[in-house]
């Protein structure tokens, strides 16, 4: 460890520039359990999360266990309670199970205005009725048309016989064989001749990606045989740059032998040998047509498959039914980090090639290793390992001393003394008659043990008898456990020569009994197996001081990293130093540290994350005259090689998005890294030259770490997933085909996946695909956002809607400062582009615009980007994404000029927002000031929401501005046990009677008594039921001969008064509203979705659809608002 020997020896005084100066790391907060008690715990509540049951039942536990579980599962989301006595104390911990939360009616008045212009529709709409029953016969044949386009698939043709390779350059073809995967090429040709499916287990560095394809190629070019293969990569990235790279390679001009076809760029020709893509437009394209596409396909190769993103393990399900289909079809799995003994199980036990790696060496230390070299200490260590000077470590067997020595322990201050022989004074006085104070007792004496530093083999200063003794006496074999397991002596005798072993026999039960005879007869065994060094003792004696006063499960300790910084950096060892962090949060204010504490002009801070700016990545690659340190998220894992990278240093932390289908909400969570991920990482070190790895975690951490990442289709919604499967497979059940995934996702997500993808329309009650479920597939879009745009189509406002659903399917634009300070100014600017709107859906319309108008003049657009920190790159995507999609939206409907009339409509545009993004509504309790979607009665909104104006922190501050009390938006997330939403928009209630909602039932209040029919006449005037009612019984489906008969039958007396009635659109979405408003809404909503599925049908949004008329004039007589107002004349 040369780099810290450097930095003690220029420091003479390096324990104390170690010590901690951040106050944070000295609270004490949550309940500390040693590491060898705590991970077993933590690891079976994991085990417990990603099994299938909804409870577990744990026995034998602490009050301390118990009350660190209870703390564990509560941040977990989990519920737990403990029930019992004694021994007999169970702990059950069960996964949330919510409840649709039934809400209450919302009052929703139509003025008089409104109920006019839907009185007038009434004709029309009956006589659309009729005209759409002969529409729906006449294009239901239509239903078995070609149902996926081929814009974002690959378009291939017949096979080739691969061309001779050019010349290339004596260097590259050095580079090439000094590759390690070089001296595998004839191993690979002799199992591709003898097996349809085999692996590839090569490290970073070997070449496998570059070269397999290449040898396939030359065999095919050697043999005259045609060929085609096709490489997937998890990201586009890597796809461009490894086709490059191969091109290079063979002396050829990308686009001809070697192409790449990505999401918005391709480099093919119909007969390109060798095509580099991703997995998503691969899954594409099996979408298409996946029997077409193999054919056309002689060798798939799937690379980086260690990384289990949802499309490659879907893909896999695929992959696996078309072997048995096509004997001719050769597949490669290619992985770095993986389980390979399940991949080639799941493949028949296919065989397994294993190609070592061409890294160099990386040695790497552990927490207790770093505290040791570096002489970090905190004021609470020291007074931890001032009062342990004799104990051992709880994750450590006993050494000779201890297991020699049969005297108690006696503490130096004699006050905590008296305490201590108070507390083992009434105990022993106690015994079994008061078990509630006797357990009380215990759990003080474990709280000075704990946090206090005393020992676990302090005697009674009279009688000698120890805290092990106490508890034998008193008969709580839990106690006993404890103290065992704490490295409590079992060899100590009291002051009459009794041992714990006499008193558990004299007074406690078997099980106390039995748990010291086990360990008795132990402690010899481990004492001949374990035989440290006083530098073991002293690495575990600090990690025990270390973990008594920090959390290194929820926080990340910037401290000891500046530590460590410090000391490399005054090292004379060159090299970059790369530090992984969790997120922005962490890397922002690990930078602050570095800046204040170290010289400035004398290194340079380089931040690489998905959301900051990609210059950033670029100095990272550059090499530099001064120290390099760079602060990274995992996006530094596997994207990139740096050149002088010679230091990693590892939090052992990651972000992960999880997703709770009860819930429907998404959540980013502090986890731990796998074990493949810390070897990933360390290897980054390796890439060039030697290095060393430094993980803030121990070596007990390390090993129960899981082995790999959860796979993403255990994470994720599901409901594009289940919809593909659909389509693959019409006949199958949806969860009969994943559950031949790889990983199958748990029967729950899958049965709430759905359930969505039926409320949304796509799925009909009996799992078959409708008609807009057919169209949402050839829409590379989130199943809602193809929704929305196929409703931006059909209301004739498609270019705004267009813009909102590009945005969305991209990365978030807004990059992240690297000043903390500037982060309000950041905020500030992004939300200006909402304006008054009350939208942050009319801040991406306007953000579009804007920079449209920019984009004419590169230093315009490069000043706007500036000024908004907004990532060029990322609104180039964007851009690029909105064109792609217009274009394939062109080929499936005739969007001429009357596809557009609404574009600078605002509330058309909203009404598409709310078709396609519920059940993602929210109402406003204004009385409460809460904010409630369903099951959740407590949302907020998220910060960087338009709608959470700043310097406005609470609810109450701003609801009463808001024009109306619904929200619709686009995604709910959760942090702990705050659910917030984000992409909000304030819509009137009318649009969420219209549209929100599968059904709608009615029901009306029968509290008051009919009235005589003398009055029905005036309402039947408007509903005209002479000979075109007559026509109904022949023409219209009965539902909706009901629905405009009922009509007829409706009060309406002079005064207005009426009736009133609920209106339910779903289990919480209720409105109360006359009973003439509520039928007139119910026939209007009707009529909306019979006009959508002849749409839908025909594949024509021409004029013949009055859908978009009846929108306009109701929606033009709302009262007009300023808000709207203004909305409009900025589309314009």
């Amino acid at each position: 460890m040369s780099a810290f020997t450097c930095r003690l020896q220029k420091n003479s005084d390096g324990i104390k520039s170690s010590r901690s100066k951040n106050k944070r790391n000295n609270k004490m907060d949550a309940v500390y359990l040693a590491e060898n008690e705590r991970l077993p715990l933590q690891q079976k509540i994991r085990e417990f999360l990603t099994g299938s049951d909804d409870e577990i039942v744990l026995h034998g536990l602490t009050n301390l266990h118990r009350k660190f579980l209870h703390q564990y599962a509560a941040r977990l989301g989990l519920k737990s309670r403990s029930y019992g006595k004694k021994d007999d104390r169970q702990m059950h911990i069960r996964k949330c199970r919510r409840l649709i939360f039934l809400g209450d009616a919302h009052a929703l008045g139509l003025s008089p205005t409104t109920r006019e212009v839907l009185l007038s529709l009434v004709p029309a709409v009956q006589s659309q009725f009729i005209a759409n029953q002969t529409l729906v016969q006449s294009v239901g044949c239509q239903q078995q048309r070609q149902l996926r386009g081929e814009a974002l698939s690959l378009s291939l043709g017949p096979h080739m016989v691969p061309p001779r390779p050019q010349r290339i350059p004596s260097e590259l073809l050095r580079d090439k064989q000094e590759l390690p995967i070089h001296h595998f090429q004839n191993e690979i040709h002799q199992i591709l001749a003898h097996h349809n499916v085999f692996i590839i287990n090569g490290e970073t560095g070997s070449g496998k990606t570059t070269q397999v394809p290449q040898y396939i190629l030359s065999e095919a070019t050697r043999r005259n045989r045609p060929c085609r293969i096709i490489v997937t990569q998890p990201r586009r990235v890597a796809a461009v740059s490894v086709a490059n790279r191969v091109a290079e390679e063979r002396g050829e001009v990308l686009g001809e032998t070697v192409g790449y076809q990505i999401r918005m760029e391709s480099r093919v020709c119909k007969t390109t040998n060798l095509i580099y893509t991703t997995s998503g437009c691969f899954l594409r394209s099996i979408m298409a047509d996946v029997s077409d596409l193999f054919r056309k396909v002689s060798h798939l190769i799937i690379d980086e498959i260690h990384e289990r993103d949802k499309n490659t393990d879907f893909t896999l399900i695929s992959v696996k039914e078309q072997l048995k289909l096509n004997k001719d079809l050769r597949v490669i799995l290619m992985s770095a980090t993986m389980d390979i003994h399940l991949l080639s199980k799941y493949f028949d036990d296919c065989p397994v090639l294993n190609v070592p790696g061409q890294s160099f060496n990386v040695k790497t230390y552990h927490l207790e290793d770093i505290l040791f070299y570096t002489g970090y200490r905190t004021d609470l260590m020291d007074k931890y390992l001032r009062s342990m000077d004799d104990i051992q470590l709880q994750n450590l067997p006993p050494n000779e001393s201890i297991l020699n020595n049969t005297n108690p322990d006696r503490l130096d201050d004699e006050a905590l003394q008296q305490i201590f022989d108070l507390l083992i004074e009434q105990c022993c006085t106690l015994g079994n008659n008061r078990q509630n104070e006797v357990y009380e007792m215990f759990d003080q004496m474990q709280y000075y043990i704990e946090s206090e530093g005393m020992s676990v083999n302090v005697g009674h200063s009279v009688t000698g008898i120890t805290p092990l003794m106490a508890a034998c006496k008193c008969n709580m074999p839990e106690y006993v456990r404890s103290l065992i397991l704490r490295q409590a002596n079992v060899s100590i005798r009291d002051r009459d020569g009794y041992e714990a072993i006499d008193y558990a026999r004299l007074h406690s039960d078997s099980m106390c009994l039995q748990i010291l005879t086990s360990s008795c007869n132990n402690v010899r065994l481990i004492r001949q197996q374990h035989e440290l060094s006083q530098q073991d003792r002293d690495k575990h004696r600090l990690l025990a001081a270390y973990q008594q006063q920090f959390n290194d499960d929820n926080d990340v300790d910037h401290d000891l990293i500046l530590s460590l910084l410090e000391g490399l950096y005054r090292s004379s060892h060159p090299g970059a130093i790369m530090v992984f962090l969790p997120g922005y949060n962490d890397i922002v204010h690990q930078k602050d540290l570095i800046q204040s504490t170290l010289p400035g002009g004398t290194y340079i801070i380089c931040i690489l994350h998905g959301q900051m700016d990609s210059k950033d990545q670029c100095k990272a690659l550059q090499t530099h005259s001064v120290r390099k340190i760079i602060l990274s998220t995992n996006i530094g894992q596997t994207s990139i090689t740096i050149p002088d990278l010679a230091y990693i240093i590892d939090s052992g932390k990651v972000k992960m998005n999880t997703f709770d289908s009860i819930t429907e909400s998404s959540q980013l969570q502090l986890v731990w890294i796998s074990q493949a991920d810390a070897c990933q990482r360390a290897g980054r070190a390796g890439r060039t030259q030697n290095g060393i790895c430094y993980r803030l975690y121990s070596k007990v951490k390390y090993q129960f770490m899981s082995q790999f990442s959860i796979p993403e289709f255990m994470r994720i919604p599901l409901t594009e997933i289940c919809l593909y499967a659909k389509i693959l497979e019409p006949q199958s059940a949806v969860q009969n085909y994943l559950a031949r995934a790889l990983n199958p996702p748990s029967a729950l997500s899958v049965q709430n996946a759905l359930r969505k993808l039926k409320i949304l329309g796509v799925l009909n009650n009996d799992e078959s695909v409708t008609e807009l479920g057919r169209h949402l597939v050839d829409i590379p879009l989130d199943v809602q956002l193809g929704k929305c745009l196929m409703y931006g189509v059909f209301l004739k406002c498609f270019d705004p809607i267009l813009t909102i659903c590009a945005y969305h399917s991209v990365k978030d634009p807004f990059v992240l400062p690297g000043d903390r300070s500037l982060q309000g100014q950041v905020s500030f600017l992004r939300k200006s582009f909402a304006g008054e709107s009350f939208s942050d859906h009319m801040g991406i319309l306007s953000l579009y615009k804007n920079y449209i108008a920019a984009r004419n003049s590169p230093r315009k657009v490069k000043e706007f980007c500036a000024k908004y920190y907004l990532s060029q790159a990322s609104m180039e995507m964007f851009c690029a994404i909105r064109r792609q999609i217009g274009e394939l939206m062109k080929q499936k409907f005739p969007l001429g000029p009357g596809s557009r009339i609404h574009n600078t409509n605002w509330l058309m545009i909203q009404l598409c927002l709310v078709s396609g993004f519920y059940p993602n509504v929210a109402v406003i309790d204004r009385t409460n000031a809460k904010l409630i979607c369903g099951a959740e009665k407590q949302l907020v909104l998220q910060r960087t929401s338009a709608l959470n104006p700043p310097g406005k922190k609470h609810l109450r501050e701003f609801i009463q501005q808001l024009p109306h009390d619904w929200i619709v938006f686009f995604e709910k997330s959760r942090i702990s046990n705050t659910c917030s939403i984000n992409m909000n928009t304030v819509v009137p209630p009318l649009l969420i009677a219209l549209q929100c909602g599968h059904e709608c039932d009615i029901d009306e209040d029968v509290s008051e008594e009919n009235s005589d029919d003398d009055n029905n006449s005036d309402f039947s005037v408007w509903v005209n039921p002479g000979n075109e009612n007559d026509n109904l019984s022949n023409n219209c489906d009965p539902a909706q001969r009901q629905l405009i008969k009922s009509l007829a039958s409706v009060h309406i007396d002079s005064s207005g008064e009426e009736r009133k009635a609920i209106m339910s659109l779903d289990n919480w979405i209720k409105f109360e509203l006359s009973i003439t408003d509520a039928k007139l809404l119910q026939l209007m909503r009707t009529a909306l979705r019979d006009q959508f599925q002849i749409f839908l049908y025909s594949g024509q949004n021409t004029t013949n659809s009055n859908a978009a008329f009846y929108v306009q004039k109701l929606l033009n007589s709302l009262r007009p608002m300023d808000y709207v107002k203004k909305a409009n004349e900025y589309l314009y």
